[in-house]
């Protein structure tokens, strides 16, 4: 078998299938995909709202709740309450298959029928958690989203396991009094760390390793009292320190500039790449085989994954997921025991075999079916015999070859692809598509996504920017009881709430950690955020370095795939030159 171009019946581009992943599909018995590997993860992530949060009202109990689907929309949402409650059962709108229609039609108007957990949760939180999505065995979760075994976490994203006290945070694992770290591991009482790990103390630093006391710095290992990259006395350090007064917003301000453009400047290894062999992508730790991918830990045999933990293995286009082997096109997967030979799905939450399900967990042998529990051979939530669904199973997928689902632009979905676009029950800028395949309204629309107009919340500012106290230690408890107004006034592209409160645990940390209070809401913060990592796409690039004392001549002829995009201004360097620059 030799490796083959296609073209991407979504965005017209040539995509190359290589001759692994023939055999990684003719493994899982499913065709070549007919989207390339782009389209692919956008169509995922466009059904994934993880970040837009609404209050409506239970379908159910008709009691007030946060939900990810707006009020006006047409799915059927029940709180947590009611959901988990005994008075209904999915498999009470079972219904048989119609072969005079395409199959993924009928799926899309069972789910339409069964209602839907307002939010993604797994029931087994502490207090705290009613304003977060996406979290588990957690409490005192606020404005935050995907975070496991982790307690009091305000406006964060990625919040992975034993995290305490940590505010503003992107991507973080056992992390305790932290603000605004990114893809930042095992911290303590440290402040605006980017790829930096196990370090204490510290603030503003960028890819530095095990470091006690270091302020502004850069590509460090095993240091303290390092003070812009210069060794300091202990003394030295702690009064150079102390005359910055980091409690001030302005002084706060020229800080985060100052980090931006040091971090911009420094030498950057071109990817992070840590204890794994043979992989390719960006933030990889203790795997292997790993190919295209971000965000990985413990896993092997992947490619064109985003977000898995957890002893994943063989698995092909999968975004947030826990153990689980022989997978392809899933969207959150995990739960007890983990998911095995299952496809085409979101959601899945324990199980083996399942195919187009949502929202079903430790199940197994299940197609095109939602909300089930417990379960096995069933198809669009009808029950039937071992025998039945095995014969059933056969005809559908040769009916969904025969008879495709055929969006309104005239995509063609048959046996092999993940839920069309139009079956997404969010819009487009709700999701995290729109962070990683930015659209606007009108290109949104022309490629067949759907669109929420962003609910005007209406806030009535007690307080602007200007009137709020300079210094942390000048601000008193009364600003608990004001709505300040963001210094973007809704005018940004960052789903800007134009007003904010401060909570009272948020206020605390700001004094205990000498921070000023955020000029911004929420929202905003997360977008200045996403600017200090990199995009899931990858670039093939060759080695910056010009140091001959680095074992070659002029330059380094060194190539590698990073996804450091060529038009950006950083130094990329291969890890030979990095490690014998930095080390």
């Amino acid at each position: 078998m030799n490796p083959e171009i296609k073209s991407c019946q979504n965005c017209k581009k040539d995509f190359f299938i290589e001759v692994e992943d023939f055999s990684f599909y003719e493994k899982v018995n499913v065709p070549p995909p007919t989207f390339c590997p782009d389209c692919r993860l956008q169509r995922r992530l466009a059904s994934y709202n993880i970040r837009t949060l609404y209050r409506r009202n239970c379908n159910k109990c008709k009691d007030s709740m946060i939900s990810i689907y707006a009020p006006e929309s047409r799915c059927i949402a029940y709180c947590t309450k009611c959901y988990f409650s005994e008075d209904w059962d999915p498999m009470d709108y079972g219904t048989d298959i119609d072969f005079s229609k395409p199959f993924l039609q009928q799926f899309k108007e069972l789910r339409a029928k069964i209602p839907q957990l307002h939010i993604r949760h797994s029931n087994n939180n502490g207090l705290g958690c009613e304003y977060s999505n996406s979290t588990s065995f957690s409490s005192y979760s606020y404005l935050s989203y995907n975070v496991v075994r982790s307690d009091n976490i305000y406006y964060s994203y990625l919040v992975n396991k034993y995290n305490k006290m940590c505010v503003d945070c992107y991507n973080i694992k056992k992390n305790e009094l932290c603000y605004e770290m990114v893809n930042s591991n095992e911290n303590y009482k440290c402040i605006y760390l980017t790829d930096s790990h196990q370090c204490v103390n510290s603030s503003f630093l960028f890819n530095c390793s095990n470091c006690l006391n270091c302020f502004m710095c850069t590509n460090l290992r095993n240091k303290s009292y390092f003070f812009r990259n210069e060794q300091l006395s202990r003394e030295d350090y702690l009064k150079k320190l102390s005359e910055l007064n980091m409690g001030d917003v302005n002084i706060s301000e020229d800080l985060k500039e100052e980090y931006r453009i040091m971090s911009t400047d420094s030498i950057h290894c071109f990817a992070n790449i840590i204890k794994s062999e043979d992989c390719t992508g960006n933030a990889v730790e203790n795997s292997k085989n790993v190919k295209e991918s971000f965000n990985v830990s413990g896993c092997e045999n992947l490619k064109f994954c985003a977000f898995l933990m957890n002893i994943c293995s063989d698995s092909y286009d999968i975004t947030v997921a826990g153990r689980g082997e022989r997978l392809y096109e899933l969207v959150t997967s995990g739960g007890s025991g983990g998911n095995f030979d299952s496809k085409f799905s979101d959601r899945l939450k324990g199980g083996h075999n399942n195919e187009y399900c949502s929202m079903c967990k430790i199940s197994e042998n299940l197609f095109g079916c939602v909300g089930l529990s417990s379960k096995s051979y069933c198809i669009l939530n009808k029950q039937y015999t071992k025998e039945q669904y095995k014969e059933l199973k056969s005809k559908i997928i040769e009916h969904m070859n025969s008879m495709p689902y055929i969006d309104k632009i005239g995509r063609r979905y048959k046996y092999g692809e993940y839920f069309p676009i139009e079956i997404s029950q969010v819009a487009y800028n709700e999701t995290l598509a729109i962070e990683q395949f930015p659209l606007t309204k009108e290109e949104a629309l022309i490629q067949g996504y759907e669109w929420r107009d962003m609910e005007n919340k209406d806030y009535k500012s007690t307080i602007i920017n200007s009137d709020l106290p300079n210094n942390i230690k000048d601000t008193t408890d009364d600003i608990l009881d004001e709505i300040i107004l963001c210094k973007h006034e809704a005018k940004c592209m960052h789903q800007c709430t134009n007003g904010y409160r401060i909570v009272e645990e948020e206020l605390n940390f700001y004094r205990q950690m000498n921070i000023p209070l955020p000029r911004e809401c929420p929202n905003c913060r997360y977008y200045k955020r996403l600017e200090r990592r990199n995009p899931w796409k990858l670039w093939e690039r060759q080695c910056m370095c010009s140091n001959k004392d680095h074992n070659h001549g002029s330059e380094c002829t060194n190539k590698f795939k990073t996804n450091y995009d060529p038009n950006r201004p950083e130094v990329i360097y291969c890890k030979q030159c990095y490690q014998q620059e930095i080390y």
